[in-house]
């Protein structure tokens, strides 16, 4: 009598597709997840000794070194321009804060009419974005 030899089949797992999962939800999180904020190149923003995480404000200003505002990469504009926006989109009454991206080499008297446009439209929080430097203590 003849017994029939019984050969087992080697089962293998195909890991190739999730491989493949594995890589696409590693670029998907560092392109999606990346924060990114609205800092233009040509700004240099002063130095704090203090470290804070960063919270992003809902409006952001930049103050170039010609003490001149900016929305965005375009046009300069008047602190009136800024404080319509600020009430037309609605920030003071939800009550968010403002960001001032300002170049280390800007006047403080642009600073000072920033602060008093923004009191006058009624922004209760102004954010000024520093640069974290831990070797000025």
């Amino acid at each position: 009598m003849k017994l029939k030899s019984q050969r087992r089949e080697i089962k293998s797992i195909d890991l190739l597709p999730l491989i493949n999962v594995v890589f696409l939800l590693i670029l998907f999180v560092l392109i999606a997840g990346r924060p990114t904020t609205n800092h233009p190149q040509q700004i240099e923003v002063a130095t704090s000794t203090q470290d804070n995480a960063y919270t992003g404000a809902a409006f952001g200003v930049w103050l170039k070194p010609d003490d001149k505002f900016y929305l965005s990469e375009g046009e300069s504009v008047t602190l009136g321009e800024i404080a319509d926006f600020v009430k037309s989109a609605g920030i003071v009454e939800q009550g968010l804060p403002v960001e001032l991206i300002a170049d280390r080499r800007a006047h403080a008297k642009p600073l000072l009419a920033f602060r008093a446009a923004m009191a006058k439209a009624g922004v209760g929080e102004i954010r000024l974005k520093t640069q974290y430097d831990g070797a000025a203590k």
